[in-house]
């Protein structure tokens, strides 16, 4: 899959809200669609002769396939028609407007291609006289996703539990802001049927002290205090002070009442470091490169700090995947 990298760069997507993912009926009453005539079957047809077939489940806008006539205009027509439709307007209709132009992509759009721009996957293609783009949600595919017990299971648990998912880094500030902030707001709003999973991504080559703090969290976990360890080791930081962080995971330890010599024992022998490696190449399989990173099911969060967009997607994946975790 092609990446519009000027989109996954510098994060132009997280400051407004997608409209595939989101509830349909008030897209539909937006003032973007005042003049668009809305017909059945979700067809919208605008007043160039432009349309887009829209596609819903469970009330929200899942897919959206968008055809405009194969002219000069056609990739500005498109650009900008998937701006609409994604709800992040100019942030990705410049940018993908600028990657319809290259000469090697206007060749490929006769066999068709897609392309990534977090958090949508985008389908172009030339049929005859059309230019059409297939807009939806990244989804990653079924059994992707590494089982972990680091978890906090769903106070009703059932078949059709949704996996909140978060990649994280003990060293990582902006993880720790969504440890401190984001999660407890969300924790306190949480449906009963949702399970939250902590997955390791030190991210070694920035934060020397990360793996380490992983590997200490993972010896919690060989004794069942790995959620309330982790949460010592973002509260209390000291461990980033000097250069031997081990003394200030052993008091942590103790303040989370393990037993000490068999985490003492744990800690100098590396006894986490498979679980960490684990979550290393997890994360390589997703294709992470930052953190905290955060799946609700299959689907990635475009802005994993803000908690009200987080229950949003936790009701479109409800919607979209039904009994799929």
């Amino acid at each position: 899959m092609l990446l519009l990298a000027s989109l996954l760069l510098g994060g132009v997507l997280g400051s407004a809200g997608a409209q595939v993912g989101q509830p349909l009926a008030p897209f539909l009453k937006s003032p973007a669609l005042v003049t668009v005539k809305q017909g059945a079957a979700g067809v919208l047809t605008f007043a160039d002769g432009s349309s887009a077939v829209l596609q819903s489940r469970g009330g929200y806008l899942s897919a959206a396939k968008i055809i405009v006539a194969n002219s000069d205009g056609a990739a500005a027509r498109a650009a900008e028609l998937t701006g609409v439709l994604s709800g992040f307007g100019g942030g990705l209709a410049g940018p993908m407007l600028e990657f319809l132009k290259r000469e090697d992509v206007i060749k490929q759009l006769t066999k068709g291609l897609t392309i990534g721009a977090d958090p949508f996957t985008i389908g172009l293609k030339t049929e005859g006289k059309l230019l059409t783009v297939n807009l939806s949600l990244d989804r990653v595919a079924d059994g992707t996703f590494a089982p972990t017990t680091n978890a906090l299971p769903a106070r009703k648990a059932g078949k059709s539990d949704v996996v909140l998912r978060v990649y994280s880094d003990f060293q990582c500030p902006y993880c720790r802001q969504f440890e401190s902030q984001t999660l407890p707001a969300l924790l306190r709003a949480l449906p009963d049927d949702v399970r939250v999973e902590f997955h390791q991504f030190p991210l070694e080559s920035i934060h020397p002290f990360a793996r380490p703090a992983a590997e200490a969290s993972e010896c919690a976990a060989q004794q069942g205090k790995f959620w309330a360890y982790k949460d010592a080791l973002f509260r209390d930081q000291s461990w980033l002070a000097g250069q031997d962080p081990a003394p200030v995971f052993i008091a942590l330890a103790a303040d989370t009442r393990l037993k000490a010599d068999t985490f003492k024992t744990c800690l100098s022998t590396r006894g986490g470091k498979a679980a960490v490696d684990a979550g290393l190449a997890e994360a390589r399989r997703l294709g992470l490169n930052g953190t905290p990173s955060v799946f609700v099911g299959p689907y990635k969060a475009s802005d994993p700090y803000d908690a009200a967009a987080l229950l949003q997607l936790i009701n479109f994946t409800r919607a979209a995947e039904g009994s799929k975790p």
